[in-house]
């Protein structure tokens, strides 16, 4: 029974990587709780069955961990770019003596 619970480790190991390569961020809530849950269940010490799936389970970790790492890093920059940018935008009015917070709208919409 517990081999069991160390393939469905993995299972989800497999499912967090494809979640992560295909940037669907927002669905790794849920799955870190069905894993959470999981992690419970596990027994003290795995059963040595369930060796191959742990050690697919620490290798799709380590792809994950290096998935995320470069997606924080691509928003950084991509943060970085906008505040230039919005800085940028913000020189422009100043020096054409328009308000930096103006509306592209007037009165009349």
């Amino acid at each position: 029974m517990s081999a069991g619970l160390f393939a469905g480790l993995a299972a989800l190991a497999r499912e967090e990587h494809a979640l992560v390569t295909d940037e669907r961020f927002d669905e790794l809530a849920a799955l870190n709780r069905r894993r959470d849950a999981l992690m419970a269940a596990l027994p003290a010490s795995a059963p040595p069955e369930a060796l191959d799936d742990l050690r697919e389970a620490a290798r799709l970790q380590g792809l994950v961990a290096a998935a995320l790492r470069e997606a924080r890093a691509d928003t950084a920059g991509e943060l970085r770019r906008l505040r230039a940018t919005r800085t940028g935008v913000q020189g422009y009015a100043a020096g054409a003596g328009a308000p930096a917070a103006a509306s592209s709208f007037d009165a009349a919409g």
